[in-house]
């Protein structure tokens, strides 16, 4: 088992190339299948931004071109890397909004890994009530509500991601318990957060801001210490 757990994570809102020069045939065939245009302008631009992260990251793929291996999806929508039929072991998270796209990678097959980006904008008492905890609602009612209810959102997301479920889960199900002002790892702000339903994970989770939008990154594990953890940002 290791015993680093390396996570590298990029972000991108750079002109994505034509979808024939960078897309293995499986991801064509999907691409080729996506109906509505926002949703395959926001599609490619995950694809592009996972594989030129993982063309930095992955040992095996630095030599290839990006047409040659695939980023694919499990049946419950996990996103993985695969080379000649044969999945890579590790952790990929991808998430998209607005434009831009976020990415974030481990070799660790041990972890949950999940990232999230959102835009800051309102979001409605109804939409409060029905996704977030009654100790979220209380965090995020000071004076930051607008921001701190899109972090909250963000962070739920992210964890559900790390846990393998998405929003197949009941977002009450993961909670963020307190948000930090004080930078702790490689400029990422503190979440203290858990599961009420698998209660032995252990968690790191933090979130950073940029440009209108709120960024969040949850690892979490049953088997590891997380004292070693390190991330690093790759840019693009």
């Amino acid at each position: 088992m290791q015993n680093l757990i390396d996570i590298q994570w990029a972000r991108s809102n750079s002109t994505v190339p034509p979808a024939g020069e960078f897309l293995s045939p499986g991801e064509v065939e999907k691409y080729s299948k996506l109906r509505f245009p926002q949703r395959r302008a926001d599609w490619l631009l995950g694809r592009w931004t996972a594989k030129q992260l993982l063309h930095t990251s992955v040992e095996q793929l630095s030599g290839l071109h990006f047409a040659e291996w695939t980023v694919a999806n499990e049946g419950d929508g996990r996103p993985y890397a695969s080379l000649s039929g044969r999945r890579l072991p590790g952790c990929l998270s991808i998430s998209h909004r607005g434009g831009q796209a976020v990415c974030a990678w481990s070799s660790n097959a041990h972890i949950g890994l999940g990232i999230d980006l959102e835009i800051i904008e309102p979001r409605t008492n109804a939409f409060i009530q029905d996704y977030l905890t009654d100790a979220e609602q209380i965090l995020a009612a000071g004076r930051q509500r607008e921001g701190d209810a899109v972090l909250i959102w963000s962070a739920k997301e992210a964890m559900l991601k790390a846990m393998g479920t998405g929003l197949r889960l009941d977002t009450r199900s993961v909670e963020v318990m307190r948000i930090g002002n004080n930078e702790t790892l490689a400029k990422w702000y503190a979440l203290e957060v858990h599961s009420r339903v698998q209660e032995e994970f252990r968690w790191w989770a933090g979130w950073q801001t940029a440009a209108e939008t709120v960024l969040t990154l949850a690892v979490c594990t049953g088997e590891m210490q997380l004292d070693s953890l390190q991330i690093h940002e790759v840019i693009l």
